[in-house]
């Protein structure tokens, strides 16, 4: 508990003081929130049931009471992308979740177009909730290659599913997604260059690159969370030089303070 406390104080530093382009009254609001609904919302939120609050002007749905700090840590780890992309970018996000960066692309970044993937039935329903375009949201998983895989629901947050499991992981259900390569994808809904990938799918992140060679070739920045010491597809180092061979080069490398980090994001810029 202290742990976690101690991580959420850091949050609202970084928040209030670090992320510009919000008025303050809205980031307080946002941590003041954050606290009541953690606080009043553990006993109260049924699973399944989806409740929502407002967060910079816009009604945003969920079903953890964990949600505005995912919300806060998105905009603590991201911000910085503001400075790096074109007005208007076009944003494609793997492991889209119940729409958290989703919302931060379209109010932080400007996006003019957004399109999220989420395996999850019960995180897309919200995602499709919360996005402004719900044509542009797909239920399925990407992997290298079609077919289905067997998805592992997490039961301390839905954010930490997958179909790789953990060994030091909790899982309440599990069941096969449909899986689709991500070229094919964004074929399908037609998407054309893209100004930023962001991939977080909690091990599988390899798969999911090796999924977009045509898309990589017309994409300016890859947004991806890095397995460290966890199991995956490949770590840091593979998925690294899987992308230098694509032209891409390491931008951004997230810091941690952890000892033992199970995974570092990385931003890569194509060349």
């Amino acid at each position: 508990m202290l742990k976690m406390l101690y991580w959420s104080l850091r949050l609202d530093h970084q928040l209030l003081f670090h992320v510009s382009g919000l008025p303050l009254c809205r980031k307080l609001s946002l941590v003041l929130k954050k606290y009541a609904l953690y606080c009043f919302g553990m006993a109260r939120t049924v699973a399944g049931k989806a409740k929502s609050f407002m967060v910079f002007g816009s009604r945003f749905w969920y079903n953890e009471p964990l949600a505005p700090a995912s919300i806060e840590r998105v905009y603590c780890s991201s911000h910085h992308l503001l400075g790096l992309l074109q007005e208007r970018p076009v944003v494609v996000d793997v492991g889209a979740n119940i729409g958290q960066f989703n919302l931060f692309a379209r109010q932080y970044l400007g996006a003019r177009r957004v399109v999220s993937i989420e395996p999850d039935p019960g995180s897309f329903e919200l995602l499709r909730r919360n996005a402004a375009l719900s044509s542009d949201c797909l239920c399925c998983a990407v992997s290298d290659r079609d077919g289905e895989v067997l998805f592992h629901v997490a039961s301390e947050s839905s954010q930490l599913s997958s179909y790789l499991t953990q060994p030091d992981a909790g899982y309440r259900s599990s069941y096969k997604v449909p899986a689709r390569t991500l070229d094919a994808i964004v074929d399908e809904l037609g998407v054309g260059e893209v100004d930023l990938l962001k991939i977080d799918t909690e091990g599988s992140e390899l798969d999911v690159l090796k999924s977009a060679e045509e898309l990589l070739a017309r994409t300016r920045y890859v947004l991806v969370e890095m397995s460290v010491f966890r199991r995956s597809t490949g770590n840091l180092f593979q998925i690294g030089t899987f992308l230098e061979a694509r032209g891409f080069v390491l931008a951004r490398l997230s810091a941690s303070d952890e000892g033992r980090p199970r995974d570092v994001d990385g931003l890569f810029k194509r060349v």
